[in-house]
């Protein structure tokens, strides 16, 4: 198995345009996921998924300066776009986490990807209500992908969460992290965006304790 952590990432957020490249502590937001992407012991690298559209490029420039691997496909088939980057960086399982959660714990990346090596599914995820917002991640195998793709999908997991039984879903929230449910460390929305940069001058910069910290909140 090659698993490969995929940022997907885009400016044109509803809520909070740009959210992305905006500055967090010393880091910009998506700074943050790729550096706890890279922190995950599992995957043997990284790739972000870029949609094409022009105001994507200040992402694609941002990865130049900074030598992140990307790759740009459609930016309305968000399952398109991960396949496509499946097939450039060799991934096998898909890695899935989003450019807008900077306390993603590396912990949990190597915790789903070790469930997903061990159990017999096609699609492991630790996305449940349980889980603080912004602690999500999917390991998907690339043929289920595929799949998806020759039916027309255009979401590399909508079908899977509204079908498990018939796709071979595991769902493995984690105890370390359910006891923090109510914790939203994920920029959504400005209210978030300047929470998080409190709580980075509050408490630092790692996951446990930012998740904490907005937890108490």
């Amino acid at each position: 198995m090659t698993a490969v952590v995929h940022i997907q990432a885009r400016l044109s957020s509803t809520r909070l345009p740009g959210k992305v490249l905006y500055p967090l502590g010393t880091r910009r937001v998506l700074g943050w996921v790729i550096e706890r992407a890279r922190r995950a012991e599992r995957p043997t690298s990284t790739i972000l998924t870029v949609g094409d559209r022009p105001e994507n490029d200040a992402i694609r420039e941002w990865c130049e300066r900074n030598q992140v691997i990307f790759d740009t496909a459609p930016e309305d088939d968000l399952l398109e776009r991960h396949y496509q980057a499946a097939l450039t960086a060799d991934s096998d399982p898909v890695v899935r986490v989003t450019g807008d959660c900077p306390f993603v714990p590396p912990s949990e990346i190597d915790r789903v990807i070790a469930e997903h090596e061990g159990n017999d599914a096609r699609y492991t995820t630790n996305l449940t209500e349980e889980m603080p917002m912004g602690t999500a991640v999917d390991a998907i195998d690339r043929d289920i992908l595929k799949e998806l793709r020759e039916l027309g999908d255009s979401h590399p997991v909508r079908r899977l969460r509204e079908n498990p039984e018939e796709w071979d879903v595991v769902v493995t929230p984690s105890e370390q992290w359910t006891a923090l449910g109510e914790a939203h460390t994920a920029v959504d929305t400005p209210a978030d965006y300047w929470q998080l940069s409190d709580a980075i001058e509050a408490v630092g910069d790692e996951p446990r304790a930012v998740t904490e910290w907005v937890a108490e909140r």
